[in-house]
């Protein structure tokens, strides 16, 4: 039942303000108290799962999810999704991820700096070395065989605690900018000149870091979430379940922005008048 008393404004618009950012629909409406009770408490839960689970609790379901067998997913997105935008924004990510152009890296429009973690082998003059490396990579795009653009640059850091720094050969491999990883893998040919020609003398293999938005709520494959269940245990459960009730609380408070508040209004109990008392 609608309640006059209460100004609705426009309640459907309301509604849809209210499934974009929780407490939207009640600030529209003038309605401050409510609007900051279900914004805070609502995407304070939603937040608090998502950090538990190293901001990787919203999943978006492959496409043709349900066709493949992976109902659950769907089911778990759905619950989700109440919430509004903060979920929405993983069916970008996953349309991102699964775009064509979504493949490993060989050439880069620009120069690029980034940290370097991974594994070092290479040959000198006193013979084959290999080791852990840290340190840092600066990359820049370069002309490679037949005019085709690729990668080349330098690295400087550590093998095993010693200070150490290579030429890059201009085969560098990026893995593809999108993906539910936080690193990047890449691979590297080290190169040297000899008598004035360059040459290979070795390669490193590691990760860089990768942005943002290139991993969060990009859809998981099966041993990736498996392996972020391992490490969470069940921490992971309880950040799902707080995803969960976050956007199963948000359906209610849409349905107040549409409805109103849920009280009944004009058939209060009235008490029957008392008869004078006689001597």
């Amino acid at each position: 039942m609608f309640d006059s008393r209460i100004r609705l404004k426009h309640p459907l618009l309301a509604g849809v303000f209210a499934f974009l950012i929780p407490g939207a629909g009640h600030f529209y409406q003038g309605r401050y108290f409510k609007a900051a009770i279900y914004f805070g408490c609502i995407l304070g839960l939603f937040l608090t799962g998502m950090a538990m689970a190293e901001w990787q609790a919203v999943q978006p379901p492959v496409k043709g999810a349900l066709s493949k067998g992976k109902g659950g997913s769907v089911l778990k997105f759905a619950a989700q999704s109440g919430v509004g935008l903060p979920v929405l924004f993983g069916l970008i990510q996953r349309e991102r991820f699964e775009s064509p152009n979504n493949i490993n890296v060989t050439t880069i429009a620009s120069k690029l700096t980034v940290p370097f973690r991974g594994e070092v082998s290479y040959r000198d003059e006193h013979g084959n070395h290999s080791g852990q490396a840290t340190g840092t990579l600066a990359l820049e795009p370069v002309a490679g065989a037949f005019g085709k653009g690729s990668i080349s640059g330098n690295f400087s850091g550590k093998i095993d605690g010693e200070q150490i720094a290579f030429e890059l050969s201009d085969h560098v491999e990026i893995a593809s900018p999108i993906s539910a990883q936080k690193s990047r893998s890449l691979a590297a040919g080290l190169s040297r000149v000899v008598n004035g020609r360059k040459e290979e003398i070795g390669y490193l293999r590691g990760t860089i870091p990768r942005s943002f938005w290139n991993w969060f709520e990009v859809p998981m494959d099966a041993s990736e979430e498996e392996d972020l269940h391992r490490r969470l245990g069940k921490y992971h459960e309880l950040a799902m379940v707080f995803t969960w009730i976050a956007g199963l609380l948000n359906i209610l408070a849409i349905w107040d922005a549409v409805e109103g508040p849920a009280y009944g209004y004009g058939d209060e109990y009235t008490p029957p008048p008392k008869t004078p008392e006689t001597a």
